[in-house]
């Protein structure tokens, strides 16, 4: 390929095995459905003793030199989180190297974001910003991750408003930048759920299983401190028991049996909750299939309608439908009753109704709404449907830029 197909995606992280990478290699993948060649920089701090920085990646990743910090560079730690100052030369040579048609960013801080910016529209080349979440940062006592994530939550508000197109992971995201729009005449905005890579989801549900079901599997998997209230969920569970046919089970991902305890802090007694710690990815799936509903239970807060959960669409790619309350997120893309169940609050009332719900459902019912919810995977998650769409989107950028 030329460099006139060439795109430039800059994140900050290092890859691995996680949400984040996951999230920025699919949209890879949709741009190389869409003939072009994507190619990572990761700006922010490397530790030069990372494995990821010889590992074999599914795209070109650069770690540039001049951010691979060891443990005694503490002032070049500090001048790099509060002006960027490493990063953005180096955002400069690769831009000069790679000589990109189009410029994404993805997580990175306000100052950086808006050098970029500068950078590219100096050359006429069209800068899209990859909008995945908006949390509302409080200092809890580290200042080098507060320093960051300050800077990644004024970047929203501040360098956002001035890109020429935005990924908008989440219907609420999309209306924010829509009405932006309508304001200053920019930016062109495109809806982008999480999409699936390879593997990650399934192509039917099976068959159901010949004996009816005498339990009702609920999946849960990532870190639920401080967003997910899988404790208020434990506690609903424990006042239903011995209520339905199917009785509620827990699998919970990502927490180590210690962890559970720690979380639960003696809530939800007799409750049938198992913590698994962390497990392959592979393993991960091969759990969720064997789910009757996934749960994600959040605050109606700014971090939940503006994000949209990967495990959520992890598991209705796999017909796994979703137990969950309505916060204005992820949420507003389910059709209760239908392929999901939502309900308004987190009152041990209204999570005690979701269980029921959830058990009280015959095999067939289930088994209509797990074919429902991979109907709507399909729809929102498949790479393929996105392809002449961010083509079109990305080619009008292109245009007006280069005018």
């Amino acid at each position: 390929m030329s460099s006139s197909d060439r795109i430039l995606y800059v994140v900050q992280g290092i890859p691995g095995g996680n949400a984040p990478t996951k999230h920025a290699f699919a949209i890879a993948d949709l741009l190389s459905m869409c003939n072009y060649e994507p190619h990572f920089m990761v700006a922010g701090i490397a530790d030069p003793k990372l494995p990821a920085l010889v590992e074999e990646f599914d795209y070109p990743i650069e770690f540039p030199k001049s951010l691979t910090l060891g443990g005694r560079q503490l002032a070049a730690k500090y001048a790099e989180r509060l002006i960027s100052c490493a990063s953005i030369p180096a955002f400069k040579e690769a831009m000069a190297r790679i000589n990109p048609a189009v410029v994404i960013y993805y997580g990175i801080q306000n100052r950086l974001a808006k050098a970029i910016e500068r950078e590219c529209h100096s050359a006429g080349v069209p800068v899209l910003v990859d909008e995945t979440d908006w949390f509302e940062t409080h200092f809890e006592g580290d200042l080098a991750k507060w320093i960051v994530a300050k800077s990644r939550e004024r970047r929203v508000t501040d360098a956002d408003k001035a890109v020429d197109g935005v990924l908008a992971i989440s219907p609420f995201f999309k209306e924010h930048f829509e009405e932006l729009k309508k304001a200053q005449g920019a930016p062109r905005v495109m809806f982008l759920p999480p999409l699936n890579r390879s593997g990650d989801a399934l192509d039917e549900v099976p068959s159901p299983e010949f004996a009816k079901r005498k339990s009702t599997r609920f999946f849960y998997a990532g870190s639920p401190t401080g967003k997910d209230y899988i404790d208020c969920f434990v506690e609903a569970m424990a006042s239903c028991a011995g209520s339905f046919e199917t009785e509620p089970e827990l699998d919970v991902v990502g927490v180590s049996q210690r962890e559970g305890e720690i979380l639960l802090h003696g809530r939800g007694a007799g409750a049938a909750v198992r913590f698994h710690g962390r497990l392959p990815h592979a393993a991960v799936i091969e759990m969720l299939r064997r789910a009757d509903f996934g749960i994600l239970f959040r605050q109606p807060a700014l971090y939940a309608r503006a994000g949209f959960s990967t495990k959520f669409a992890e598991c209705m790619s796999n017909g796994v439908p979703m137990l969950c309350n309505a916060v204005g997120g992820a949420d507003l893309v389910l059709s209760p009753g239908v392929d999901g169940i939502v309900i308004p609050d987190l009152k041990l009332a209204s999570l005690a109704e979701g269980v029921r719900s959830a058990c009280c459902m015959s095999d067939d019912e289930l088994i209509d709404m797990k074919r429902a919810t991979l109907a709507k995977s399909k729809e929102l998650f498949q790479t393929e449907n996105y392809v002449a769409q961010m083509t079109g989107f990305l080619g009008s950028l292109r245009g007006v830029c280069s005018r």
